[in-house]
């Protein structure tokens, strides 16, 4: 009897391990604001209290968090529609588990009015700093098409974001295009002499939260957890702003001044799936294989990668993707 009862508690201190190993995760974000669900949600303890003992791992970059993710450093991955579209990966193995977060009003096209720069019609032929394959590149584009200037009507500078604010003080471009720290430190190398323009209805920019496929069909508590406390965390925000607002700043080493303006005037914290999110994968996707920014040529099928069923089970009116 002795030794029955001795082995199973050994059986349920296995388990119970190895339960707790499932529940520990990692979630790989950039160095932006609009993965700061996942943080709060860490910061007050709503994974814990889904059973999920999470951690926001944060890169410098979306890309290389994204890649992270993909080489298997990172259980979760967070990243925006146009690294998933312009990144070389099997997306039969993963899956789009919700948005995050989103906003319209982030990216801005700045020019030096200086250099000649006083409306739009005046960046034809100038050059304008920009990183390449991302949310601001695909941006750029749609603006200057909007406004009767083709990309071949200017010179673009692939350039890093580290590098954009000197690049446009230096003379090197005569613009540049990107959202946040960037353009605050460009407006204030540049003083007075700097003119800025923006369309909100261009594209939304948006953060996604994705997994394993293999995660979502064998762990879905996992899933669910993740998503509870995410949606405890928009609320949170929402009620409580000025403490997200220091959580955020201090995660992601904004100055508040800065991180207070994003959540409060920009980001909308918003766990969802709406119709909204495949359109615009669509949409990006056939301005990458136009644009030869990737190598297929038949379109994925992104309706497969978008798995509904976790946060509609538990947020039903937060799902209004057409399926």
């Amino acid at each position: 009897m002795k030794h029955f009862l001795i082995t199973v508690i050994v059986t349920v201190l296995i388990v119970a391990t190895n339960a707790m190993a499932k529940s520990h995760v990692t979630i790989s974000a950039g160095a932006g604001a609009m993965s700061g669900a996942l943080n709060v949600a860490v910061a007050k303890g709503f994974l814990q209290e889904e059973g999920i003992n999470g951690e926001v791992v944060s890169y410098k970059k979306g890309k290389i968090a994204f890649d992270k993710y993909l080489a298997g450093e990172d259980d979760f991955a967070t990243c925006n529609i146009v690294a998933i579209v312009l990144t070389d990966f099997d997306i039969s193995k993963h899956r789009l588990i919700s948005t995050l977060s989103y906003t319209d009003s982030g990216t801005i096209l700045l020019a030096k009015k200086s250099a000649g720069v006083e409306k739009v019609a005046d960046l034809k032929g100038k050059k304008i700093g920009i990183v390449k394959a991302t949310s601001a590149h695909y941006y750029l584009c749609k603006y200057l098409v909007l406004n009767g200037i083709s990309c071949d009507g200017v010179e673009l500078v692939y350039l890093t974001k580290k590098q954009l604010p000197n690049a446009i003080a230096s003379g090197q471009v005569d613009a540049i295009c990107q959202h946040g720290i960037p353009i605050e430190k460009a407006k204030k190398n540049l003083g007075d002499d700097w003119v800025a323009f923006s369309d909100d209805s261009i594209y939304r920019i948006s953060i996604q939260l994705l997994g394993p496929k293999q995660m979502v069909d064998e762990h879905p508590e996992i899933i669910t957890g993740l998503l509870k406390g995410a949606l405890r965390a928009d609320s949170f925000i929402k009620t409580n702003t000025e403490e997200a607002v220091k959580i955020l700043a201090k995660d992601k080493g904004y100055p508040l001044e800065l991180m207070n303006e994003i959540i409060r005037k920009e980001a909308d914290f918003d766990v969802s799936l709406k119709q909204s999110l495949l359109i615009q994968l669509e949409t990006v996707e056939k301005w990458a294989i136009d644009s030869g920014l990737v190598n297929r040529t038949i379109p994925r099928n992104y309706l497969e990668f978008i798995e509904y069923k976790p946060l509609e089970s538990i947020a039903p009116e937060k799902v209004t993707l057409i399926r």
